[in-house]
């Protein structure tokens, strides 16, 4: 069961010179709204309206956002945070990107993470914002998704036995541009913890077992090289980080995304 908290707080005392370069244990930083290209490998530039399938890895890390086949790479789009920045729209069938070799970081047994998504779900289906999984099985799996009802954003666990967990996250919204960053094994009792914007909170323990996991999917989770409840929206930033950051961390991550999104 989660628990639901009021942080009482703004983001405004946040120097705007912080970035994720500031935060160790950083994996992974994408920006949708600079260069983007239509394939993996980075070579051919995609425009506005042009599908993208490689997303540089500004962590140095060399995770690149990437996706070979055409039907599954979203589309670069124009304006669409109040910043005027642009984004990747999400089809909500089929498309998502892999970032390259990220996923087998997580594998095994309540190994921590950070991701911050700055991003806006555009209808009221279950959608994964991001999700790891086996590209062999559809047994284990983790993901953060939105609600049926499109009011709650939620973390979900399934370990290689098939037992698993979840954790209702703070109340989401409906065409509206979030800052999100949520968290995994804080200790002690395994921790999942969701906020959104800086300002509501939730959170609660997410304890299964071994987790074998070797795809770590924005825009859905991937088990067996299928896709579950893909992603049907904009998504224009991430940062993924090898750890649970702390909570001014965190106001800092929040701050930096809204920042980005608003201008």
């Amino acid at each position: 069961m989660g628990r639901g908290i009021g942080l009482g707080m703004t983001l405004g005392g946040v120097g705007s010179g912080w970035t994720p370069a500031a935060l160790a244990g950083l994996q992974a930083w994408s920006e949708c709204d600079g260069d983007l290209y239509q394939d993996p490998g980075l070579t051919a530039p995609a425009s506005v309206g042009d599908p993208v399938g490689g997303v540089p890895d500004r962590s140095g890390q060399g995770h690149t956002g990437a996706q070979a086949t055409l039907a599954m790479k979203p589309t670069r789009v124009a304006s669409a945070f109040p910043s005027g920045r642009g984004g990747l729209s999400f089809d909500g069938v089929d498309d998502r990107l892999v970032l390259a070799s990220l996923g087998a970081v997580f594998s095994g047994n309540d190994v921590p993470f950070t991701v911050g998504i700055a991003f806006k779900v555009t209808d009221t289906a279950y959608r994964t914002v991001f999700g790891l999984g086996n590209s062999a099985t559809g047994t284990p799996y983790a993901m953060l998704y939105s609600t049926a009802t499109g009011t709650s954003l939620s973390h979900y666990r399934r370990d290689d036995a098939s037992s698993s967990s979840s954790v209702a996250g703070p109340a989401s919204a409906v065409n509206q541009a979030q800052a999100v960053v949520v968290t995994f094994g804080e200790m002690p009792g395994v921790i999942a913890r969701t906020a959104i914007d800086g300002v509501s909170e939730a959170s609660g323990a997410l304890d299964v077992g071994a987790t074998t996991l070797d795809r770590f999917v924005m825009g859905g989770v991937e088990r067996a090289g299928s896709v579950l409840y893909p992603f049907k929206g904009i998504i224009g930033a991430w940062v993924v980080v090898a750890r649970v950051i702390g909570a001014a961390e965190r106001r800092a991550l929040a701050a930096y995304l809204r920042r980005w999104m608003d201008g």
